[in-house]
Order: structure tokens, then C-alpha cells, then sequence
């Protein structure tokens, strides 16, 4: 949840920032906005409108997260597409063999195949599993139950919801950045005007400055947050995969994933937001002794 509403934190700034700057420039006084303050008896002010619009434009979208159009909007967007033929089949019955350990109706969630070239699954939103097709092709079926199951776990603890939200929340302060980077680029081009080039420089580099400081709060911090909570959620789908019975499934899915790999790292270990596979590995292997 930290990493929720600190995610709304750093975009409502990022827009606020933004909808000011717009307003600098041209006055917004649009009618349903108008409206939509006196309801809340707020004056017209500046502040209001500038939070105001960018509130609205975080939770209005937000709301939208919870539709299905959104989330397979997002799947697309992340190269997941609908398994077919054989890929299904399997895929169908690892997640069979999962709902039924779990007491689920497999028709309640819908599975991806995502064209990456590692081996990776991973959950969005309320009932969507994605595997990568490495994944899927060099693993059985049992395997992939047992990562099927883990990613499960992300699910019933919400933690894929959580995370699809911020994903969504973020997509709009990274909007702001790709707009200012359109203007550096416009003023970067202007700035080879004699004497004008002197002013266009000079607001090419305020909007650099703003990109670079927007980027560190985007990524940054909530990235060491999201870190330290994501390592803790990771430990924890591990354990609903072995409460639920895939737990050795889930254990020689990722020995074989992790087969032949090199330790991370101090600092690359650090930075990542999985804990260390072989600690992983330790702890189901004690929650299925225990």
C-alpha cells in the first residue's frame, strides 16, 4: 500500500507542476471545471484548478484500472497475447492443476503468453497470468503450475493489483516527461536563431532540468520502496504456493529457471527487486519441511 500512495504523491506533483505550467501560458477556464469546483466550494484560483486537474487526472483513470477493457489494454501493451493451440493447452492445465489446489475456478482468470526472451511470469491486475514463451516452452507442465501458483499468490494477497495501479499512475507523470521532451527537442532546434537562441536555450535547459528531476522522483525512491516491499511479497507467493500444495513444483521451477546462472552482484543484488533465488530457494524448502 506505501508504494500505492506514494505513487500518487509523485505523479499528483509531477501533474500539479504541469497544469501549472499550462495555465502560465494559457488561462484554463473550461466550464465543467468551473462547475466541478463551486461543487466542491472551491474558488477559481490558480492552486484549485492546477490541483484540481491534476487530482482529476490521476483518479479518474485510477477508477478505470478495475475495468477489464484496462487491463487487457495493458496486457497488450506489454507484448501478452492470447495463447493458442498447443501453448494453451498447456497453460489451461497447469492453471487447472492450480485452481483445483487452490479451490479457484480456473474460468475465473485469463493467461498470456508475453514474447520476451527470458524466462518470466508475472501477474496484472485482478486475474491475469502472462508467461513468457521461453518459459512456457522449456518447461512441463508441472513447473509451470508450480510458477502459476506463485503467481497466484500475487494475486490473492492483491499484491498484482497494487502494482498495475502505480503502473497505470505513473504512465501519466512519464506522459509530462515525453511532452517536455518534445519541447527540448523544439527549443534545442531554436536555439541555433541568433540572439532568440540565447532564450531558447535557456528554456530547453529548464525543461531538461525538470525531466531530470521528474525522472529521479519517478524512479528513485519508490523503486528502493518497491524494492524492499516487492522482496517481501516475493517470500510470501512463494509461501502460498506451498500452502496450497505446489510448493515442490514451484521449487524445481525455479531451480531449472536459475540453472547454470552467475550470482548477481553486491550492488546488482541490491538494486534488484526479487530477493537472491537461492535464499528463495532455502525458504521453500523450509516451509515444506515445516
Amino acid at each position: 500500500m506505501i508504494n500505492l500512495i506514494l505513487t500518487f504523491i509523485v505523479n499528483m506533483f509531477i501533474l500539479s507542476s504541469f497544469w501549472y505550467l499550462v495555465q502560465f501560458f494559457y488561462q484554463i477556464d473550461w466550464p465543467w471545471l468551473l462547475h466541478l469546483l463551486s461543487a466542491l466550494q472551491l474558488a477559481a484560483t490558480s492552486k484549485n484548478i492546477t490541483l484540481v486537474l491534476a487530482a482529476f487526472t490521476l483518479i479518474i483513470p485510477g477508477l478505470l484500472t478495475k475495468t477489464t477493457i484496462m487491463q487487457r489494454y495493458i496486457c497488450w501493451v506489454q507484448n501478452c497475447k492470447r495463447p493458442k493451440g498447443d501453448e494453451a493447452v498447456k497453460l489451461e492445465e497447469a492453471l487447472e492443476l492450480v485452481c483445483r489446489h487452490a479451490g479457484l475456478k480456473p474460468s475465473d482468470y485469463r493467461l498470456y503468453v508475453c514474447k520476451d526472451k527470458s524466462y518470466n511470469a508475472f501477474a496484472i491486475g485482478d486475474n491475469n497470468i502472462a508467461v513468457t514463451l521461453p518459459l512456457l516452452k522449456a518447461m512441463p507442465e508441472t513447473y509451470i503450475a508450480g510458477i502459476l501458483a506463485h503467481e497466484m499468490g500475487h494475486i490473492q494477497h492483491d499484491d498484482a493489483d497494487i502494482l498495475y495501479m502505480c503502473y497505470v499512475m505513473s504512465s501519466f507523470g512519464n506522459l509530462v516527461i515525453r511532452i517536455y521532451n518534445i519541447f527540448i527537442l523544439i527549443f534545442s532546434l531554436l536555439s541555433w536563431i541568433p540572439l532568440a537562441g540565447y532564450l531558447a536555450a535557456l528554456i530547453s535547459w529548464f525543461f531538461i532540468l525538470q525531466v531530470y528531476f521528474f525522472q529521479f522522483l519517478l524512479q528513485l525512491p519508490l523503486a528502493l520502496v518497491h524494492q524492499f516491499n516487492s522482496r517481501r511479497d516475493e517470500y510470501a507467493a512463494d509461501k502460498y504456493a506451498c500452502e496450497i500444495g505446489l510448493g515442490i513444483q514451484l521449487y524445481n521451477g525455479l531451480a531449472a529457471i536459475t540453472a547454470g546462472e552467475q550470482e548477481l552482484p553486491f550492488f546488482a543484488r541490491l538494486l534488484s527487486d526479487h530477493p537472491n533465488t537461492s535464499k528463495r530457494l532455502d525458504r521453500i524448502k523450509a516451509y515444506l519441511e515445516g
